[in-house]
């Protein structure tokens, strides 16, 4: 064993294989750190890079692309495209002051052309930061204008307008901040929070 360590220590010294060394650990770190900032984008993705420092390069990257990124420095944000149903559940305080439940149901897609700036409002779950920052305020708002027995308790023509309301206004803010909706799928739904459901 001591004999194959003074061999490999004498193998060292020789300028001639301290090179060769040299030039495989060059290479070798070369084409990893390489294949390292090859970034692939998930299809039915859109891909956005971001630094560490929170800049966000201004081009949008689609699921074809491979993407070059600097390792350790930029990472890829896959947005999905693909139209995605969020359930929103959340407890308002009426016009009289009573609690109600409100059931929201809303299928969001983003504008592909404004992703970055989606994700920098949004973060990379869009509809969830959406429907909590903005959607919030606006059902918030609709909802105190009305007593708890008008919303749990009122006729369904009532309670449609109500939703309608809701809608029309979730569906401005979409507009706003370049979010796509289907108001057609849009449901909304007064519910009291006492009451368990079956």
């Amino acid at each position: 064993m001591a004999s194959r360590v003074r061999r490999f220590i004498a193998w060292g010294k020789n300028p001639e294989n301290a090179r060769n060394v040299a030039k495989m650990v060059t290479g070798v770190t070369f084409f990893s750190l390489a294949l390292y900032s090859m970034k692939r984008v998930i299809p039915g993705h859109v891909g956005i890079i971001e630094d560490r420092t929170g800049n966000i390069r201004p081009y949008i990257y689609d699921d074809s692309q491979l993407v070059i990124a600097i390792p350790f420095w930029h990472k890829i944000i896959n947005v999905r495209l693909i139209p995605v149903k969020k359930r929103f559940i959340r407890e308002y305080k009426t016009k009289d002051g009573k609690d109600v439940e409100v059931r929201f149901l809303c299928r969001l897609q983003p504008k592909v052309h404004w992703v970055p700036e989606i994700y920098l409002k949004f973060g990379k779950d869009y509809g969830r930061g959406f429907l909590e920052q903005e959607a919030a305020i606006d059902i918030e708002e609709v909802i105190k204008k009305y007593t708890f027995k008008e919303l749990v308790e009122g006729s369904e023509e009532f309670q449609d307008q109500v939703a309608e309301e809701i809608a029309t206004r979730i569906n401005d803010a979409c507009v706003f901040h370049k979010i796509v909706i289907a108001k057609e799928e849009t449901v909304v739904a007064f519910l009291d929070p006492e009451v368990p459901v079956e």
